[in-house]
């Protein structure tokens, strides 16, 4: 059975075969369950909303990538929804929201432009003077900046699997990954990482070929834990998600080009160190796709009315999935009594 739903803009067929009752809050009931794209920045984008009550903190979710959509994974997070109104948006060039704009070409300053005006929306959809921030991954980078330059909309900023510099993340999980081999003998292993040469090398097409072979060997020796079958599963299990939805990493692979170029050349180090909000790491402890000990040492080095860091032991790059439970008290913990010792 095929469901529609309805936003506050118009009518979607968006998902198939699947048991979803999209609702919005009432006085009688004040969950939350909607599913919407929004007109931003001049495109159609999608948003999901889920949360048990609408006076508790509204925080948008800011996925990694670029282009990998986490709406169809937040039934994953749904023990948040007690505590938070999350929303999860399919950025620009990644999910849904690619899958309506296929020539909607990702920028930094325009994915910026979009988080401004998704935020503006959402207060005054939720009636709140601000609004939080989770970002993972590659979200970090353009969620870093927004929270540097917008204090005024950010309640506080959240980082998971921090970004500081892409480049200098290769660097140092290489260097990690060679390590390991040596210590272990592996002598293909470490023939295969000394025939790529300079690593990550000067070019970004460069260093995205030379990256899969390095994600290969720490797959191997257990530095990132990604099972592409479970993923897919784990996708095609969401109560969001329509067949339509396994052709966006197609449509993205085409439209980021230009915004892996931009990611090279980018480093946290070059906004300012100040910061006017809150700023939070939730770190996975055994990261080496982005090493947690950038993240670290960047922590220590900012000032914000409010810094914490919070390492998740056992955990990789994606510790709100692999320690669900550790990580969802480490983020009651942050937002909610601010216990935790500030460094």
């Amino acid at each position: 059975m095929k469901r529609k739903i309805t936003t506050n803009r118009t009518t979607h067929s968006i998902f198939s075969d699947v048991d979803f009752e999209p609702k919005s809050p009432t006085d009688k009931d004040p969950s939350i369950n909607l599913a919407e794209f929004v007109e931003i920045n001049g495109i159609e984008q999608f948003l999901y909303h889920a949360g048990d009550k609408t006076e508790n903190q509204v925080i948008l979710h800011l996925h990694g990538g670029p282009g990998n959509a986490f709406s169809n994974k937040a039934y994953l997070l749904k023990e948040w929804n007690s505590s938070f109104t999350m929303v999860y948006w399919d950025q620009r060039g990644a999910g849904k929201t690619a899958l309506k704009n296929p020539d909607a070409v990702p920028t930094f300053a325009n994915m910026l432009e979009d988080i401004h005006e998704i935020i503006l929306y959402l207060k005054r959809k939720y009636h709140k003077q601000k609004i939080g921030l989770f970002a993972h991954s590659w979200g970090t980078i353009i969620g870093s900046i927004f929270a540097n330059q917008h204090p005024d909309d950010v309640e506080f900023y959240i980082g998971v699997g921090q970004v500081i510099a892409p480049v200098q993340n290769e660097i140092v999980g290489y260097q990690e990954t060679l390590r390991r081999l040596k210590e272990n003998g592996d002598t293909e292993g470490l023939k295969q990482l000394e025939v790529l040469g300079d690593y990550p090398g000067d070019k970004p097409e460069e260093m995205l070929t030379k990256m899969s072979v390095v994600r290969e060997w720490q797959g191997k020796l257990g530095m990132t834990k990604f099972d592409p079958q479970e993923h897919l599963d784990q996708i095609k299990q969401s109560p969001l998600f329509h067949p339509d939805d396994l052709k966006a990493q197609n449509v993205s692979a085409k439209l980021l080009t230009g915004l892996f170029i931009e990611m090279f050349h980018y480093s946290l180090y070059d906004y300012p160190l100040t910061y006017e909000v809150p700023v939070y790491y939730i770190l996975g402890k055994d990261d080496w796709q982005v090493p947690s000990i950038l993240g670290i040492e960047y922590l220590k080095q900012i000032t914000a009315p409010e810094k914490q860091l919070l390492l998740i032991k056992d955990s990789m790059h994606s510790p709100m999935l692999e320690k669900p439970t550790e990580f969802l008290h480490a983020l009651r913990k942050i937002i909610g009594d601010g216990s935790l010792a500030s460094f």
